[in-house]
């Protein structure tokens, strides 16, 4: 059975191009998500790192030993769970020494809990936003500490005061910079037996942390809230604060804590399990559509008594800060990727290209050569058949064997020329040698002589200069020059030749213009004006070849009535 042989289809540079990106786009895809992951995984980590440094400094501020005069109360380990809740996690970086960018868990989506429970399984804290302050009121440890102030519709003003803050928080210009809320108090009602107070007169202010770092005297941006709140609860002393004495505010006053109802929507939800208060103690962490949850559960005594505490963090790798850091990371890998591909796509269209034209030239090479030696061949076939069938004179028969002889001469040039042509494509340089220009031309012109006087062309060489090539190819591009000129030249024309350091030039007469486009393409003889049957249409495509090997090159023109053909050395 024969089996057909398919030709190869041909890719376009449009395909090309369609089916690198699609992989290039892949591979953006598949690099985006491995980042991803790794990233996912990475913060995993550092989640639990964050709550176990968050444990250690509870366990420190908690310790009796830190303070033996002082005794700690339920206010302090609210205070103390809520204040060190909160969380700062590096982002992934290569360079792992760079403690920047990180994520908060005050970003978008982002959230930090404290939970406390005691052994009875009543709940001790819920780390619900409050307003803290640390108070002294003289020299003793013991008077002073934490008080907190928690959201309530009971004392005129107050809830206004936390709408007030968050309001303020909502104003945040931007995500370039971070933005946090300084506050001053002037007075208050305290009750130092609960440990809660009542701000009285202060104001708000929205500072902008690069200000506050360069400048640490600005004072403000322009977004200040001013409170001013009166308690006629008797159980509240009203207190004003001496900046440089006593009573002062010593050390905070400042919201800390989450949303009071989300925190009651995590604590009822995502805490408990199987309805119980119980815990088993060490760290999980779980992630699912890009939001990691991890969660720290451990015993410690306070005040001689026993508490379960779970600090419960969710870090939304969604938010924007972690979405501009990833874009840091991905868009310029991606842009390298698409970038290389062009490179690689327009280097594999530009060889596709060079390929193909090589091909169609190889094909038209021998298409041409067959369609030459075809003429000659059935000149051939003819004379031989009369030569052999017909009754001859001695006369007639010399006449056709020379014919014959003719035509086989004229079929071995264009072999030998086809065979030199090819040559020329797959040598090298060749060796280098010092040249006298004007001696190779009159040597060449020489040879034509007879021919020349026989049609009545003049000739003449003009100049000379002597250059550096390789001889072969170079007396090749002078014979096929003035040989081109000696064909095309019709009676009585004229031939000059041109010489001087920079160019050879071979100039002849002509009947007409000559479109010049592509008579170095093999096999063609360009128009009327230059047909002639003795030529093989390969005498220029020859000299072009030997011109590129030596670095030169061959510039054709023509007028309507003046061939030129100029070698230019450089």
């Amino acid at each position: 059975m024969i089996r057909k042989i398919k030709r190869r289809r041909r890719r376009t540079a449009l395909r090309t191009l369609l089916v690198a990106f699609a992989i290039a786009t892949a591979l953006c895809a598949a690099f985006a998500f491995g980042i991803r992951r790794y990233r996912l995984k990475v913060m995993e980590d550092r989640c639990l790192e964050a709550l176990d440094y968050t444990e250690s400094r509870v366990r420190d501020m908690l310790a009796p030993e830190r303070n033996p005069q002082y005794r700690f109360s339920p206010v302090d380990l609210q205070c103390i769970l809520t204040r060190y809740a909160f969380y700062r996690i590096r982002l992934p970086l290569f360079d792992e020494k760079n403690s920047e960018p990180s994520i908060t868990s005050d970003a978008e989506g982002c959230h930090a809990f404290a939970f406390a429970w005691d052994m009875d399984g009543n709940p001790v804290v819920l780390s619900r936003r409050t307003l803290h302050a640390v108070l002294k009121f003289g020299e003793d440890v013991s008077e002073g500490g934490n008080f907190i102030c928690e959201e309530t519709d009971t004392i005129p003003g107050l809830k206004q005061l936390f709408d007030d803050y968050r309001e303020l928080m909502g104003r945040t210009p931007g995500k370039d910079s971070v933005y946090f809320t300084e506050l001053t108090m002037e007075s208050a009602y305290i009750n130092r037996e609960k440990r809660t107070f009542v701000p009285g007169r202060g104001t708000m202010y929205l500072k902008d942390v690069d200000i506050v770092i360069n400048d640490p005297f600005e004072a403000a941006t322009a977004d200040t809230v001013p409170f001013d709140i009166t308690v006629t609860d008797e159980n509240y002393e009203y207190v004003e604060f001496d900046s440089n004495g006593y009573p002062r505010v010593y050390v905070l006053f400042n919201f800390f804590g989450e949303d009071p109802e989300l925190t009651e929507k995590v604590y009822r939800e995502d805490i408990p399990e199987d309805g119980n208060y119980h815990l088993t103690g060490g760290s999980r962490v779980t992630t699912e559509d890009g939001i990691i949850r991890a969660r720290r559960v451990f015993y410690f005594y306070f005040d001689q008594e026993q508490y379960c505490v779970c600090l419960y963090n969710i870090v939304d790798c969604n938010a924007p800060e972690v979405v501009k850091y990833d874009r840091k990371i991905v868009i310029p890998i991606c842009l390298a990727v698409y970038l290389l591909t062009a490179l690689i796509c327009w280097r594999r269209i530009v060889k596709d290209k060079a390929r193909y034209a090589m091909e169609d030239y190889q094909r038209n090479l021998t298409n041409h050569l067959a369609h030459d030696i075809k003429t000659p061949l059935m000149a051939i076939g003819g004379y031989a058949e009369n030569i052999k069938e017909v009754d001859l004179t001695k006369e007639e028969t010399d006449r056709y064997l020379d014919a014959i002889l003719a035509n086989v001469g004229f079929t071995d040039s264009i072999i030998n020329r086809t065979l030199f042509l090819n040559t020329l494509e797959d040598r090298g340089s060749g060796k280098a040698e010092m040249i006298e220009v004007g001696a190779v031309a009159a040597e060449s012109l020489k040879k034509y002589e007879p021919l020349l006087e026989q049609k009545g062309i003049t000739y003449r060489v003009e100049g000379s200069a002597t250059i550096k090539a390789d001889r072969t190819t170079f007396e090749s591009i002078v014979e096929n020059l003035i040989s081109n000129a000696v064909k095309y030249t019709p009676e009585n024309g004229v031939i000059k030749v041109e010489i001087d350091g920079r160019r050879l030039a071979v100039t002849n007469t002509v009947k007409g213009k000559v479109d010049v486009g592509n008579l170095t393409t093999p096999f063609v003889r360009g128009e009327e004006a230059r047909s002639n049957p003795d030529g093989s249409g390969l005498g220029l495509s020859i000299a072009e070849q030997a011109a590129a090997m030596n670095g030169f090159t061959l510039k054709l023109s023509s007028t309507d009535d003046e061939f030129r053909a100029e070698l230019r050395f450089r």
